[in-house]
């Protein structure tokens, strides 16, 4: 301990900088890392390649790796390097899908800032992994299929984690961050650290693995992140990264790695490190910001890994039965599904067969290896999610009223929604087909003279959809012709169309769904919209 044996609680006026200095600037022995392919300034350096597009088969090699991984980011610097960990050409694809994003968040005026840039000085894009699942599920695939970074997390926090990502854009010319520390202890002031015992200050980092995917070459004049290797040992570290002689410490000794795209560094959420300056004039420096949780953690943001999981898996499934192997499909459910089965409501999902009932994760994997329609495994989820829920003074239902979220989440359990590759696909492979599929945009002329419409979809707004729909009556639209036709009904945001979608298979529709994020989620896609017509 750094603080005194007697010490249950630590104080930032314990902070002694001879004593952290002792713990960083030990020697690394290259002999403890043999499947290293270098030391890069004190950093375990490994080629990834051959991972990068799944696992290879070779379990022993695997196990080594994780296990010289593990050391090192447990008592050796607390830092890893995986070069290309992520095939380059996934990256890139995954790169215009962020670009779009932020292009889109620059046109409708917003400015996503962060803890330690203002909005404006740097681009973030937040919740990456599900936007990225959403926008191009294949995408996704190709990006999360990579062992290398599945046996990183394997490393630090077991199976079952829980991956968040945000995109981090520094511009020319933006500001170096201050060293710190990082979630879940490092997001506290000080006065709010002091108050959790020391062992809270030990059992943070372990709860958290932090990494970033380089999304372009960064040489060291780009700035990339500088680290303090072996500086995650120090146990009053998140009392003393703000003091003045440990920040002036870190400048002095910090190192920097430049990376090239696809390229992985992982490290301890304890260790001391800091985005660099970006000196350049026109090179923006892109990064995937990865947080990894335990999955006896908390993850840093909110997730709808339901929505991942229905976004991703018919694509998967697609890949699967194409001759992707089921390990790197594993890989992808372990990024997006839920891999724990806790917290849940022991009322309804009582562990049958062992301690504890399935996860989605389970679900998925299961929907995998059995081949359920996409359908059958969106009805499990939404199953598994009321058997989540709380069902705590539920009581008898004596007025029959449900609410809007109830509806949503019943319509949806109907329908198998398309992303907006998944209907971009579909609309470019039938353009001389004699049963095309009709996209219906349900929104009033302000929203479709905003926003523009999908090329050849048909205007019929919600408050007339059922009589214009239907295809027997004399006042239907004449691009209605039965009701076995694939229609896809749009809105602005994917909420109200699934509502309208639910309604015409109530009225007869055998094969109708809606866009998942409606028109603003295929203009994020980077999809195109054109001026709308007047409805008839």
């Amino acid at each position: 301990m750094n603080a005194g044996p007697d010490s249950a609680f630590g104080s930032r006026h314990d902070c002694d900088l001879d004593a952290f200095a002792a713990l960083v600037e030990q020697p690394i022995e290259p002999a403890d890392y043999p499947l290293a392919v270098r030391i890069t300034q004190g950093v375990p350096t490994y080629d990834a390649t051959a991972l990068a597009h799944g696992p290879t088969g070779d379990t022993e090699h695997r196990h080594g790796l994780r296990a010289e991984l593990a050391a090192a980011l447990v008592d050796g610097p607390g830092i890893v390097l995986l070069e290309g960990a992520v095939p380059p050409e996934a990256v890139d694809r995954a790169s215009s899908v962020f670009w779009d994003l932020i292009a889109a968040q620059h046109a409708q005026g917003g400015l996503a800032g962060d803890h330690f840039a203002k909005p404006g000085a740097n681009d973030r894009v937040w919740n990456a992994l599900e936007k990225l699942a959403v926008a191009d599920p294949d995408a996704f695939i190709d990006y999360h299929r990579s062992d290398a970074v599945a046996v990183a997390c394997e490393a630090w926090l077991g199976p079952r984690y829980q991956l968040t990502e945000q995109v981090n854009v520094v511009n020319p010319g933006g500001a170096a961050q201050h060293p710190h520390r990082d979630y879940h202890m490092g997001f506290l002031t000080d006065d709010e650290a002091e108050q959790f015992p020391l062992q809270a200050h030990r059992l943070s980092p372990l709860l958290t693995l932090q990494g970033a995917i380089a999304h372009c070459d960064m040489g060291t004049e780009t700035g990339p992140t500088m680290y303090l290797p072996h500086s995650h040992k120090y146990e009053l570290g998140y009392l003393a990264w703000r003091r003045p002689e440990f920040i002036e410490y870190f400048s002095q000794h910090r190192v920097q790695l430049p990376l090239r795209t696809g390229d992985a560094v992982f490290f301890s959420p304890a260790m001391f490190h800091a985005a660099g300056h970006n000196r350049t004039a026109g090179a923006h420096r892109i990064a995937n910001l990865l947080q990894i949780s335990s999955a006896f953690g908390r993850a840093t943001e909110a997730v709808d890994r339901a929505r991942m999981v229905n976004a991703v898996y018919p694509t998967l499934q697609s890949r699967v039965a194409s001759g992707l192997d089921r390990a790197s499909a594993a890989n992808v459910v372990a990024a997006c599904a839920e891999g724990y089965a806790f917290p849940t409501n022991l009322d309804r999902d009582q562990p049958v067969d062992g301690l504890a009932p399935p996860s989605q994760a389970d679900l998925m994997n299961r929907a995998l290896d059995e081949d359920w329609p996409p359908g059958q495994l969106r009805q499990e989820l939404h199953q598994h999610g009321e058997r989540h829920r709380s069902a705590v003074g539920d009581g008898p239902d004596l007025t029959g009223a449900i609410t809007v979220d109830d509806m949503l989440v019943e319509a949806r359990a109907e329908l198998d929604r398309l992303t907006p590759a998944q209907l971009a696909e579909i609309l470019a492979g039938e353009p001389h087909s004699d049963w095309p599929t009709l996209v219906v945009d349900i929104r009033d002329r302000d929203d479709r003279e905003r926003t523009g419409m999908i090329e050849g979809s048909v205007s019929i707004p919600l408050i007339v959809l059922q009589w214009r729909c239907h295809p027997t009556a004399s006042y239907a639209n004449p691009a209605v012709k039965s009701f076995d036709q694939p229609l896809v009904a749009v809105c602005n945001e994917g909420y109200t169309s699934s509502l309208a979608a639910a309604s015409l298979r109530r009225l007869g529709f055998t094969n109708v769904t809606d866009l998942e994020g409606g028109v603003e989620g295929w203009g994020a896609a980077g999809l195109p919209l054109v001026q709308t017509p007047t409805p008839t």
